[in-house]
């Protein structure tokens, strides 16, 4: 992992805006650049990493001081051979897309074993809601041959809130062979705001292999 830790760090160069989005890789890749103390303009998606900034001292910009990212690093629950990702446990996905879309470069860290040739049927698709939608959204879900469940909060009762104040909806397939029209199909439902599935958006990954770190880029699968 630290090889991939370095790998990432080669990729910033001084005064880039750099976005650091969710998940444990991506933490220790922001302790570093704090650890170096880089020359970038550091933004992210969230608010857990915008507090990590914050205890190590690190100053964040906001999306809406933003014309572009130069570079962005995020994790994911599930990624193909194609560059299409799941991104559903950490439920902001709506706000990475924003960033995802802009930047220049979208990077996925992670172990090499999130990686298969085709997307974990065992991750779940992720939906933000608006509640009024959520029995017709999960009528839809069950007429494409899926199963769905409202996330319900784990520590405090009730149901879990994204930062727009919206639902999340967890959808399960029998696989993901078909995501891209189940996508389309739950994207064009009236209340859905965002989906936790990345498609077109990744410019590459860096995958740690033990000690080696495999690189894959966007333009190998074109």
């Amino acid at each position: 992992m630290e090889k991939l830790l370095e790998e990432a760090i080669e990729m910033i160069q001084p005064k880039m805006v750099v976005s650091f989005g969710g998940g444990n890789t991506v933490g220790r890749l922001l302790k570093e650049v704090a650890a170096r103390n880089l020359d970038i303009i550091i933004c992210t998606p969230s608010e857990v990493t915008k507090n990590t900034c914050q205890e190590l001292g690190l100053s964040v910009c906001e999306l809406s001081q933003l014309d572009k990212i130069d570079l962005a690093f995020d994790g994911c629950d599930s990624i193909d051979t194609k560059l299409n990702a799941l991104k559903s446990n950490g439920g902001i996905h709506t706000y990475e897309k924003i960033y995802a879309s802009l930047s220049s470069r979208y990077i996925i860290l992670g172990p090499k074993e999130r990686m298969k040739d085709k997307l974990d049927p065992d991750v779940f698709l992720s939906l933000e809601v608006v509640e009024p939608s959520i029995k017709q959204v999960m009528n839809l879900v069950n007429s494409l041959g899926g199963s769905s469940k409202i996330r319900q909060s784990s520590d405090i009762a009730g149901v879990v809130r994204t930062r727009l104040g919206n639902c999340l909806i967890d959808c399960t397939f029998k696989n993901w062979d078909n995501i891209s029209r189940i996508n389309q199909e739950l994207s064009s439902c009236n209340g859905v705001v965002g989906t936790s599935y990345f498609s077109n958006l990744i410019s590459g990954a860096l995958l740690a292999d033990g000690e080696n770190v495999i690189s894959i880029s966007a333009d190998v699968n074109n």
